[in-house]
């Protein structure tokens, strides 16, 4: 008869819980989406989580319909054929401090797998492309639009950018945090590049606040 150690043993069951609650977060969304989670000042929810191969936008507040050709649309796509686009619609809200100043950058968030990987959000603007106008209307984008807001296609979160004039008389873009008073918040959404088909453990927000939210 074959024994196994107690170390072995103790790998198979830590493997088996492991596969285990990797298969629970395959299965289905997680039910913390939609809920809010609050640090010391802010309250932070993922409402939504899309993927996508290809992102498709525009920046149009017009209504969506057919022989309008003069809006500007624009793609995404990941860098590698192994990847893809995700897509969270996030809620930042304040409603403890008279102000909060959250800062929207690569650093702001980060969604964390089960194998220690960690991804940044992406600076939308700096890797759009131009793309031609679609075929039908209903082809705008491809990711559902702010339900308040059905004009628009989608909204990215990220700093406002300003052009500001210098001494020497020169207008320089500059990207600016955005102040939150006591009662408002933003919604929009944040674009991560991801290997297929990556599973997330968790969703971390570090803008003015720390919020964690467990998938």
């Amino acid at each position: 008869m074959i024994k196994r150690s107690p170390y072995t043993l103790l790998t198979l069951v830590l493997l088996a819980i492991f596969l285990a609650i990797v298969a629970l977060a395959c299965s289905s969304q997680s039910p913390n989406i939609g809920k809010y989670y609050k640090g010391r000042i802010l309250h932070v929810s993922v409402a939504d989580l899309e993927r996508t191969g290809e992102l498709r936008w525009t920046t149009s507040t017009r209504a969506p319909r057919q022989g309008v050709t003069d809006e500007d649309f624009y793609r995404l796509i990941p860098e590698s054929s192994d990847n893809e686009l995700v897509l969270l619609r996030v809620k930042v809200e304040n409603h403890t401090a008279t102000r909060a100043i959250v800062n929207i950058d690569r650093d702001a968030a980060q969604l964390r797998d089960f194998l220690q990987g960690r991804y940044f959000p992406i600076d939308v603007s700096e890797r759009a492309q131009d793309a031609g106008f679609p075929e039908s209307a209903g082809d705008r984008c491809n990711v559902p639009v702010i339900p308040d807001d059905h004009t628009a296609c989608v909204k990215f979160l990220w700093n406002p950018v300003y052009e500001e004039t210098q001494p020497d008389g020169q207008v320089q873009l500059v990207e600016r945090a955005q102040e939150l008073p006591n009662g408002t918040g933003l919604d929009g959404w944040l674009v991560f590049e991801v290997p297929k088909d990556t599973q997330f453990r968790s969703f971390r927000w570090a803008s003015g606040d720390t919020v964690t939210i467990d998938f």
